[in-house]
């Protein structure tokens, strides 16, 4: 049973970041709102900061910024009386009429399933027809998180066909996925010199922006997970107590949902500043799974309440990896419900009002990536996913959860009366 953690109302998530102005010299920028979290920086009188979002703390509001005040960026969390114009800020966010959320300061919101389904792939390159049928076999593997696997029959194709676009793109999908990123560059690389693509050349571009902010060097491994983590935010100890609760929720999932890691799953720990640098995660996001799994720390060599929660919601991205191939609902959904997430009494009676204006989107609006969406988008999708699946649990019990991932040509069927089931929400 995971530990609930103690969660705190949101008000506003800016959509762009608000500019204002240091008031107390030296005033503390910590990793979090209390007074016994630690100090990062001091940030001088007169100092510029972005402020990202704000949270009820106490008395007094309690605000996350950046700022590059000594030449240096920095990110953390100061309170109403740092700020030149904290009531400005209050009056911006209360005109904006946001949804409100309840959330972590951190919440494990990850990015959509798994970018495989927009791989490159024999459908866009010609590959021998010989082979067609192996090629999309490797495909199959790297979507089910045994890249490894996949990698060894792309290699064996090479060997027999060493200068097919075709190949060399599904060849480097799979390095990639197996955590070889130079091997993935070079493959990417020389399959574009042989034929020109506009998808592949920007996952190639993706992955040499991944590969400069990678720090993340030292690896741990455990018996379903290779660890590979940034030594400036994580020890050698802390690593290793990721790794147990990495597996204790590996463990407690997969009994759940009748998935298995046939390969272990990689899971990236770095700086958050590396995080967003080396990903096109949303700024709400709080970790992401792309067939690896990566979660951003703020302070070294100290886990957050949250961080079990946090890898749970991941874990149940690559499980349902492992099982197939489901829609992003599905996915969120069973995401939240397994990590002890859910949304909050506001956005739940959001919900019942668009549900009684005939405006509540249907399960099948909410399929393909949520990165585009802005934060009050992300967290009425997340909304409606949890409430659906928490429908299918409440009616659908005697069929069950593993049934379901077992035969996927119900899912139809099912989501048509969960979609009925939550206009009448209330």
């Amino acid at each position: 049973m995971i530990a609930r953690m103690k969660l705190l109302p949101i008000l506003w998530w800016a959509a762009a970041s608000v500019s204002q102005t240091i008031v107390v010299d030296q005033y503390p920028l910590r990793t979090g709102c209390g007074d016994g979290d630690r100090v990062v920086a001091s940030l001088p009188a007169g100092a510029e900061v972005r402020v990202k979002l704000a949270v009820a703390a106490g008395a007094q509001s309690c605000y996350l910024v950046s700022t590059s005040a000594g030449g240096e960026n920095r990110e953390g969390w100061v309170r109403a009386e740092a700020l030149s114009n904290a009531q400005g800020f209050e009056e911006q966010r209360k005109a904006a009429a946001p949804v409100l959320v309840t959330a972590p300061l951190r919440p494990p919101t990850p990015s959509s399933p798994p970018r495989t389904a927009e791989a490159p792939g024999p459908r866009q390159f010609t590959v021998p027809l010989a082979i067609h049928g192996e090629v999309q076999r490797a495909m199959d593997l790297i979507q089910r998180n045994q890249p490894d696997q996949a990698q060894q029959i792309m290699e064996r194709l090479l060997r027999q066909h060493p200068r097919n676009a075709g190949l060399l793109a599904v060849a480097g999908m799979a390095a990639y996925r197996n955590d070889r990123l130079a091997d993935a560059l070079a493959y990417w690389r020389e399959s574009l010199d042989l034929k020109p693509d506009a998808d592949l050349e920007q996952w190639y571009l993706d992955a040499r922006r991944e590969a400069a902010a990678d720090r993340s060097a030292e690896t741990k491994v455990g018996m379903r997970f290779t660890l590979r983590y940034d030594g400036a935010v994580a020890d050698s100890g802390t690593a290793s107590t990721m790794v147990s609760i990495l597996e204790e929720e590996f463990s407690r999932i997969a009994s759940e949902l009748g998935c298995r890691a046939d390969e272990r799953i990689v899971t990236i720990v770095q700086s958050r500043e590396n995080y967003f640098k080396g990903t096109r995660a949303a700024e709400w996001s709080a970790a992401s799974y792309d067939g690896k799994i990566r979660v951003p720390l703020i302070d070294r060599n100290r886990l957050s309440p949250d961080i079990r929660s946090t890898f749970a919601h991941e874990i149940v991205h690559a499980c349902l990896a492992n099982l197939g191939s489901w829609p992003t609902w599905l996915h969120e959904g069973l995401a939240q419900r397994l990590s002890g997430a859910q949304p909050s009494p506001e956005t739940r009676s959001r919900l019942g009002e668009l549900a009684r204006s005939g405006k509540l989107p249907r399960l099948e609006q909410l399929a393909g990536s949520w990165n585009q969406f802005g934060h009050q988008e992300a967290s009425l999708a997340y909304a409606i996913a949890y409430e659906a699946v928490e429908l299918f649990y409440r009616h659908h019990s005697a069929y069950g959860i593993r049934n379901l991932l077992r035969n996927p040509d119900q899912l139809a069927r099912i989501s048509a009366d969960l979609d009925r089931r939550l206009q009448t929400l209330r």
